[in-house]
This record gives structure tokens, C-alpha cells and sequence, in this order.
């Protein structure tokens, strides 16, 4: 179920951006990101008096579901409040005074969007993913509906902001249709003292990410011109689509899985390189076919309006070969008990590199996106490093499984190299050459499989096996009947 919601969400979100990017140019864009990336760090300080604490113990009343929502509340009020004021602000500072309606209209929909924290975090104690799914998807598709009919109507970027509002007015109204506890409306902070220490940490990751996503794009809209900001936001969804189309469920299902592992007093070291050699060998090849295609990808994805995009998603796709050790880190940490260390490795991680990336910012739009060669091996080598003192492993496997997996992902590429080359090693492919070379990733990369005897190729057959049983092989290596 929790794969079914991200997925859902991952769908509505591609649909979104491809019909925005064909209604809206990358000035508009800019100026939204700007916009939301700002709402989004703002609201994420309610992380540190997270409901989900409500989720771990063991018995919850009535007075630990006020204090939760007292606290929720009074923290989107107090960050919604500050918004408001610092609107004007912020409007002088990137010197866009749209920037003053927008910002308001988000701080409105935050503090309407708080009791669903509370409620949802309720429904996940008491295992109703499906409810919790549906108010989900129901708030992105409400948010893809209105600000797309915004758009089309000519609101240009406040299209977001009342796509936003609207999302959360659902959200709340369906989150009271599914847990009508009103209730929790009267204050309570008996046992407030808890959320803070159980949010701690959580809070200070939650925060630390979200600003090391929306820092870049911040920093350039200050120093370059609002349309630089738009092309890099497009290129890093682009460039982001193996990521949120291959490894956005892993997150959710890789803490209880090493949860489970640590529990059962069994090797969380073979549960970690497995993952990572899974992560590998889908995310490697795709990313490089990504980089490959970049040119018909986002003609079809952005429009032919955004060819300036092309160069970065190339240059984003090759670096994001290093982040894939990165997703694991603080589910495996986490799992072992070691919550202070996996802030400590976020942190680090992402701290310095928020420093290079400020920096890269101001030598340009492409100096930021070279500075991921810096970054994203950087992160990689301090999450591995974190990993090894609680999960301890040998380079020596790592690396075996990294071979095989690079292997695969040769396999995985050949065949729009092939393409490329038969057009003159020009980049400019049509769709259906895009088509061909992508049929072609998809055999080679599975030949690769046979050939290395990659471990994914099991999991490979229990995927085929639940949709075409009798394609499962049978314990004498022959189809099963």
C-alpha cells in the first residue's frame, strides 16, 4: 500500500509537469519554485513536534492526540504567521511582488493542512494505509487538477498557489471524513516534552533535506535570472524520473525490512548489500539511458520549449550514478538504533555540500550543476562510511556487487548507443528512435542479467512470476507448468 500511494502520486506529479511546462515558460516556473521551496522549508520546523510520535506508543488517549494537534497547530499558525509578515520581505528580495500573494496563500493552506498530520499519523497506527492513500491522492490530484485549469486560464505562477490551497482544503476535509475527532480542536501540552525529544532528530533531517533540495534554486534566483531557475528545476525533474519512477516505495519499505532484520537477530549487512546491488542494477541503467535520451525525453515530458534543459539533464543524470547508497542510509540507521548517527551523517553529507553548491552558484547555472561530481561522491562516501561502523562489510564485497551491477548497466546501454550512433551520434533523436533504443536498453540490460547472474534476476522472476506463474521457474531450473 505504501508503494501503491507513491506511485499514484508519482504518476499525477509526471502528468502535472508535462502539461505545466507545455502552459507556463521558465520565468513562471522560476518564480513558483522560488515560491514553494520557501513554504516547503518553512512548514517542515513541524517536523520537530511530529504527530508520528503518536504512531510508537504503545497506548495513546485522548489528551496525547490534543497535545499532538496543540502542538501541529500552534506551530503552522506560528510559521503561517511568519510567513505573512516576512512576505513583503521576501517579494524586495528576489524582486517579484507576486511573490507576496503567493507566499500568503501557501501560509494559509499550511496552518488548514495541519490537523491531516495528526489524523494521518492516527490512520498509519492503525494500519489504514488504504484511507491514508486515498486522502493522499485525492489532495494530488485535486492539486494537479486546479492548478493546471489556473494555468490554462492565464494565473501564471499563482496557478501553484491555488492548486496548493486547494489540495489542503480536501485533504483536511477527507482526513475528518475518515477520523471525525474533532476533538482534538481543545488544547492540551500535557506530555509535550515528548514530541520534542521524539522529533529531535527527525526534525533536524527533515528540515536539513528540504533545504539542501530547494537551496539551489533559491540561491540562483537571488544571483541569476528567475528563468535559469526554471530550467534547473525542470532538468533535475527530468533528470529525477528514474528515482521517483524506480526507488520512490524503497524508503518506505526499507526501515520496517531492516527493522525486521535487526529484530530477528540476522545479518543486516547481506540485507543492505542485496538492496544495494537491487538499487544498482535498476537505477545505473536507467539513469544512463536517461542521459542518453535526454533530447527526445524532455521534448516529450517538457515540450519543445525547453531544449535549454537538455544539456543539464545529461550533466544531472551521469552524476546521479553516486547517489544510490544515499536512500538507505538513515532507514538502516535508524533501524539499529542509531538515530544520532544518522543525523550526523545527514548532516555532514548534506551540510558541506549545501556550501559547495552555494558557492558553485554564484559562477553560474552550469558551475551548480557540475558541482554534483563534488557532492553527490562526497555523500555517497559518508553514507557507506556510517553504514560500516554499524553494519560492518568488506570493500571488497561491496565492490564485487558494484562490478556486476556496472556490467548490467553496460548491457543496459548498448542498445541506445547503438541508435546513437547509427544517427551520427546525434543527440537530437526522434520519438521513434527514442522507442527503438529503449526497446533495446530493456533486452540487453536483461541478457546482462542472465550473463552476470546478477542477484536481481531472482527477484526479477518472483515479479514474473506473480503476473505469468507459469513462467516461474521451477526448482529444477525448468518452466513451471
Amino acid at each position: 500500500m505504501a508503494a501503491l500511494e507513491q506511485y499514484s502520486q508519482v504518476i499525477v506529479s509526471i502528468a502535472m509537469i508535462a502539461v505545466l511546462s507545455r502552459l507556463l515558460g521558465s520565468t513562471e516556473i522560476g518564480i513558483a519554485v522560488i515560491g514553494l521551496g520557501i513554504g516547503t522549508i518553512a512548514f517542515n520546523f513541524r517536523e520537530f513536534v511530529t504527530s508520528e510520535y503518536l504512531i510508537q506508543r504503545d497506548n495513546v488517549s485522548e489528551e496525547d492526540v490534543r497535545t499532538g494537534f496543540t502542538l501541529i497547530f500552534g506551530f503552522s499558525l506560528a510559521i503561517g504567521s511568519f510567513l505573512i509578515l516576512l512576505s513583503h520581505w521576501l517579494a524586495g528580495f528576489y524582486s517579484e511582488t507576486g511573490l507576496i500573494e503567493f507566499v500568503c496563500i501557501l501560509a494559509i493552506s499550511g496552518v488548514i493542512d495541519a490537523p491531516v498530520s495528526t489524523i494521518a499519523a492516527l490512520l498509519r497506527r492503525d494500519m489504514e494505509f488504504g484511507t491514508l492513500t486515498r486522502i493522499n491522492a485525492l489532495g494530488s490530484i485535486v492539486n494537479a487538477l486546479v492548478t493546471i485549469t489556473f494555468a490554462w486560464f492565464g494565473f501564471g505562477f499563482m496557478s501553484f498557489a491555488w492548486g496548493t490551497f486547494a489540495s489542503a482544503l480536501v485533504r483536511v476535509v477527507l482526513g475528518f471524513h475518515a477520523r471525525p475527532i474533532f476533538w482534538m480542536f481543545k488544547p492540551r501540552l500535557k506530555g509535550w516534552h515528548a514530541f520534542f525529544v521524539f522529533g529531535g532528530y527527525k526534525g533536524a533531517s527533515t528540515v536539513l533535506d528540504r533545504t539542501y533540495e530547494a537551496l539551489p534554486q533559491l540561491v540562483l534566483g537571488r544571483i541569476m535570472p528567475l528563468t535559469a531557475v526554471g530550467l534547473y528545476n525542470r532538468a533535475n525533474v527530468v533528470s529525477g524520473l528514474p528515482d521517483k519512477i524506480l526507488l520512490s516505495a524503497i524508503f518506505s519499505v526499507a526501515f520496517p525490512a531492516f527493522a525486521a532484520e535487526a529484530r530477528a537477530k540476522r545479518s543486516v549487512k547481506d540485507a543492505y548489500l542485496r538492496i544495494i546491488s537491487y538499487i544498482t542494477a535498476l537505477y545505473w541503467p536507467a539513469v544512463l539511458v536517461v542521459a542518453i535520451l535526454a533530447h527526445p525525453i524532455v521534448h516529450v515530458a517538457l515540450g519543445g520549449a525547453w531544449d535549454g534543459a537538455v544539456p543539464l539533464v545529461r550533466i544531472l543524470s551521469i552524476s546521479a550514478i553516486f547517489w544510490f547508497p544515499n536512500i538507505l542510509t538513515f532507514p538502516v540507521l535508524v533501524a539499529l538504533g542509531a538515530n544520532r548517527e544518522a543525523f550526523q551523517a545527514n548532516f555532514i553529507g548534506r551540510g558541506m555540500s549545501m556550501i559547495v553548491i552555494c558557492t558553485a552558484s554564484f559562477f553560474g547555472l552550469y558551475t551548480l550543476v557540475f558541482s554534483q561530481f563534488i557532492t553527490l561522491p562526497f555523500q555517497m562516501f559518508i553514507s557507506l562510511t556510517y553504514v560500516r561502523r554499524h553494519a560492518p562489510f568488506d570493500w571488497q564485497e561491496l565492490f564485487a556487487i558494484l562490478g556486476k551491477s556496472a556490467l548490467v548497466a553496460l548491457g543496459g546501454i548498448l542498445g541506445p548507443l547503438a541508435v546513437l550512433a547509427a544517427h551520427g551520434f546525434q543527440f537530437d533523436l526522434s520519438i521513434v528512435q527514442a522507442l527503438l533504443a529503449g526497446v533495446l536498453s530493456a533486452i540487453g540490460w536483461l541478457a546482462a542479467l542472465l550473463i552476470t547472474k546478477h542477484p536481481f534476476l531472482e527477484e526479477l522472476f518472483k515479479i514474473v512470476g506473480v503476473f505469468m506463474p507459469r513462467f516461474l521457474p521451477s526448482k529444477q531450473g525448468v518452466p513451471a507448468e
